[in-house]
């Protein structure tokens, strides 16, 4: 980096600014929480686990969302090199393969709101 002249900077204790890169970087290897520790792939629904030796095996808190490195498949599917990522960063950085699905109360109140505007 001191070669190119970029200059160096840290991201301090805000781990958010280095979940997100790692999710832009593997937002393809994402799975969402289906169960009590079970996960499911979520380009071709592979029912999946975390690996025994991640960090968030066993934390107690189960995100919602993660990016894995790799599967490895023993007894089960498990994912090693796990990171724990939002659901909006995933439709956000991987915006070709995810979205965000509005619920009906706001589609309803979105054409409200058009409907009020238009009127205007």
């Amino acid at each position: 980096m001191e070669s190119k002249n970029i200059p160096h900077i840290s991201c301090d204790t805000d781990w958010d600014h280095l979940r997100r890169a790692i999710c832009s970087a593997y937002f393809f290897n994402a799975a969402k929480l289906k169960g009590v520790g079970e996960y499911v792939s979520l380009l071709n629904a592979i029912p999946c686990n975390l690996h025994p030796s991640s960090a968030l095996f066993g934390l107690g808190f189960t995100p919602d969302f993660v990016c894995y490195h790799e599967l490895v498949l023993t007894s089960k599917e498990y994912m090693k090199c796990t990171t724990a990522v939002d659901g909006h960063w995933l439709a956000e950085l991987g915006s070709i393969f995810f979205s965000i699905k509005e619920s009906y109360a706001d589609r309803i109140a979105k054409r409200k709101r058009d409907e009020f505007y238009e009127q205007s």
